[in-house]
């Protein structure tokens, strides 16, 4: 085999130094004001206070004080350090969190143990005002593959359940966004489908092919797309070679990747936590404030890896 070319690897690879730039964000302005939305489980409570510890946030808690005072009994910390709002009812609290992004109140909003469903549902609703851009809503995980020499995004996981060839634009605008937060230029964008040729009976391999089309003719500004790619061709360099892939900007050395649905993302996404053990993040952006987003089997480092993104992304 020839000899392979050499991965261009972003001066921002570890999710240490997203950290180390969201302290140089609230180092230069005050801090994140972050609402965490009740119920709320321990890890995800332990999460918070070390962003509170940090001097990252300013903490509101919305949901019933009860609830919260029990949780924080589970996670052996003091609710008295917590300003919290009591409210009863998940759909009185998510309306909370909206009138409260609404009006300015806070920057992040931090999920914990509602249901995503459920919660999209109620800041969907037009009276809530949470979405005003007519920008796609989207969930962006971050991961710090330790078989990868860089940071690897993907989009979409948790909301939008299957993308049309406009949607997926607003998915890869919502990436360029998140990366440059993060500090990647010109992120790699690879759109996935199982196959990296074109067939006409295989309707994502001609989106993947448009957009890749549209990002060579400038219509996507601001990253590299090229689709379609499957999973290995977008993340080793000798896969992509071996298939015949070798003129690509993207294969072999992605920063992000584009699933073709919902399901296929969220796979990725519960591989890289389960078998992984990476370090990992996730964060709707799209509307009026960020929402950090984790699964419920993240761990406690991860969850507050969350709560970093949106701090930076706010």
């Amino acid at each position: 085999m020839n000899e392979l070319p050499e991965v261009f690897i972003p001066e921002v690879n570890r999710f240490e130094q997203i950290v180390a730039r969201a302290k140089d964000k609230i180092a230069g302005s005050k801090k994140c004001r972050a609402a965490l939305m009740a119920p709320v489980e321990a890890d995800m409570l332990r999460a918070f206070n070390k962003a509170v510890e940090a001097t990252l946030i300013e903490p509101t808690i919305l949901g019933e004080e009860a609830a919260f005072k029990k949780t924080c009994a589970e996670a052996g910390l003091s609710p008295d350090k917590f300003r919290i709002t009591n409210i009863k009812g998940i759909d009185e609290t998510v309306a909370r969190a909206a009138r409260m992004a609404r009006d300015g109140e806070i920057d992040l909003i931090v999920n914990s143990r509602l249901p995503v469903a459920d919660m999209l549902g109620i800041l969907f609703k037009t009276e809530s005002e949470f979405i005003t851009r007519k920008k796609v809503v989207s969930h962006v995980a971050v991961f710090e593959p330790r078989q990868y020499k860089k940071l690897l995004m993907l989009t979409d996981s948790a909301v939008v359940v299957q993308a049309d060839l406009k949607t997926k634009l607003g998915l890869i605008s919502n990436i360029i966004e998140v990366a440059d937060k993060i500090g990647i230029e010109n992120p790699r964008v690879a759109v996935l489908a199982a196959v990296e040729v074109i067939y006409p009976q295989m309707p994502v391999t001609m989106e993947a092919a448009v957009l890749a089309k549209m990002a060579e003719r400038r219509q996507i500004k601001g990253a590299f797309v090229d689709g379609p790619l499957s999973f290995d061709i977008a993340v080793d360099m000798a896969a992509a070679y071996a298939k015949g892939v070798k003129n690509s900007p993207v294969a072999g050395q992605a920063d992000a990747l584009l699933a073709p649905n919902i399901e296929v993302a969220n796979g990725i996404y519960k591989a890289m936590t389960l078998y992984g053990h990476c370090p990992l993040g996730g964060v709707i952006v799209g509307g009026r404030v960020p929402i950090a987003l984790s699964s419920c089997s993240d761990t406690a480092e991860n969850k507050f890896n969350s709560i970093v993104l949106g701090i930076l992304i706010a």
